[in-house]
């Protein structure tokens, strides 16, 4: 009898090639999302500027940022 990777079936408790199965499919589909992440990320870094903001993609300068006197930074610094 076969199992299927996915599917709603317990496995037996001896059953070595049916863990075995489950377990390489679990790989292989962990392999699959890395696969489109990285794609993902290739596509995206080949936009242009315009074409990010056509998307909504958030820009290098639409990252949060704060100022801080360089008096009150010195005196955190010796603080530490």
């Amino acid at each position: 009898m076969a199992y299927s990777a996915y599917s709603g079936h317990k496995l037996p408790a001896s059953g070595f090639t049916a863990r075995f199965v489950e377990a390489a499919a679990t790989r292989f589909a962990a392999i699959g999302d890395w696969y489109r992440l990285v794609r993902t990320r290739r596509a995206i870094e080949a936009l242009g500027p315009e074409q990010l903001k056509d998307i909504g993609y958030p820009s290098a300068e639409a990252k949060p940022s704060m100022e801080v006197d360089r008096g009150l930074m010195d005196k955190l610094m010796t603080m530490r």
